[in-house]
């Protein structure tokens, strides 16, 4: 069996309490699962629509366990909220998140399947050292940018990224008809109105290119890269300069998959 990678980016918050659903359901971009070993993707949004954390969250017995980008506000974030709530929030310190490309998950572990994408294996959360991960991430990044699955905090920008612009519908962490979440009305307003300008999309270079780098349509700015893997990129583009020549200080950059462009 090939060896768990790790994900050092990623940290874990235990939810608890009779109201761990209905807390989290109220802020969350898409519903918690009640079925316990099942687990969502969503995100957790500013009152103006701006991403804040992408998110897990797997149900567990007596808890929720919710993973997210170790360096983001999300847990500050969800203690203001919490008021009055009937939840205890405890940070798992002691457990990492990591990611197992094939085979089975070892035992010992919780894990799920990446609801994201197949491609993308099954998620594990326990003790690091019980299961001698390897911090070799270029399989599982290359495998995102091959899927087009951005993660934070690389490809999703604190404060900045849009669920819509950024895939989340395509990748069932954004769920319409669940009722109010932090950020909905912005977010409804994005897809019935059509106001996004941008995609994520995954690229390929003449020659590997730099997180952050410009991607330019002539003299203009056609988008970001963001992770990377050799000479292949996921990118932010805005969806005006697609059809244009793109090139960056490293060459030419060609569009491999736009799976959120509209279709027909």
């Amino acid at each position: 069996m090939s060896a768990p990678i790790l994900l050092p980016d990623r940290a874990l918050l235990a939810i608890s309490g009779e109201e761990r659903f209905s807390f989290l359901n109220t802020l969350l971009s898409a519903d918690v699962s009640t079925t316990v070993g099942e687990a969502r993707y969503a995100a957790l949004l500013t009152p103006q629509g701006k991403l804040l954390a992408d998110l897990f969250c797997l149900t567990d017995e007596e808890r929720v366990i919710v993973e997210f980008p170790a360096d983001s506000e999300f847990a500050k974030r969800l203690r203001m909220y919490k008021l009055r709530a009937a939840v205890t929030l405890d940070l798992l310190d002691d457990w990492q998140v990591m990611v197992q490309m094939a085979n089975a998950a070892p035992i010992g572990a919780l894990s799920f399947t990446d609801p994201r994408d197949g491609r993308l294996g099954s998620r594990l959360y326990g003790p690091a050292a019980t299961f001698a991960p390897t911090n070799d991430r270029a399989a599982y990044d290359r495998a995102r940018i091959d899927a087009v699955v951005p993660e934070g905090p690389t490809d999703l920008e604190p404060n900045k990224a849009l669920l819509l612009e950024s895939g989340f519908e395509r990748l069932g962490g954004v769920d319409f008809r669940k009722g109010c979440f932090v950020g909905q009305e912005v977010t409804a307003r994005m897809k019935y109105r059509n106001l996004g300008k941008k995609r994520i999309m995954s690229v390929s270079c003449d020659s590997p290119p730099a997180t952050g780098a410009a991607i330019m349509a002539g003299e203009r700015t056609a988008g970001v890269v963001l992770s990377t893997s050799g000479d292949q990129a996921l990118a932010l583009m805005r969806h005006e300069f697609c059809a244009q020549p793109l090139t960056l200080a490293e060459g030419e950059v060609r569009i491999v998959a736009d799976p959120d462009a509209p279709q027909g």
